[in-house]
């Protein structure tokens, strides 16, 4: 549901394996900072779509600080979701991120569990995602 929005106007290419490297379309896809694990196309089955930007995801008990990684995507792609699940980030710029929603952390005293954040928190995500204007 919540990338649902995004499937009229946008192709969301998932980067499996890195053997697809080697295929000239997924060789188009690659950026400074090496594949992200989704780039967001526009809804074109050619080599010439335009990408709109980048999601990179993390395991949920990864640190989100900015990387060269993510720095990378930026130059790359211009936009980038940078999220563990948790904590999704929404750049257009390298020095902050432009929106942030935090759902939940890992519970300190328990690193299998985690605390959850209010439901609001989560709709105010899905809200964010269904508005996003990846073309602009």
């Amino acid at each position: 549901p919540i990338f649902r929005s995004w499937y009229w106007d946008i192709f969301l290419d998932f980067i499996v394996f890195h053997k697809l490297a080697d295929s000239k379309l997924s060789k188009n896809l690659e950026g400074e900072a090496g594949f992200p694990d989704f780039v967001v196309l526009e809804r074109k089955k050619s080599r010439d779509a335009a990408k709109y930007g980048c999601i990179e995801a993390k395991r949920p008990y990864d640190n989100m600080e900015i990387t060269e990684q993510i720095e990378g995507h930026l130059n790359s792609y211009g936009k980038v979701i940078y999220t563990n699940g948790l904590i999704w980030k929404f750049y257009k710029v390298k020095e902050k991120p432009v929106k942030e929603f935090c759902l939940g952390c890992i519970d300190p005293h328990n690193q299998d569990s985690v605390i959850w954040e209010p439901v609001n928190n989560w709709y105010e995500l899905m809200s964010f995602l269904e508005d996003l204007d990846w073309k602009s």
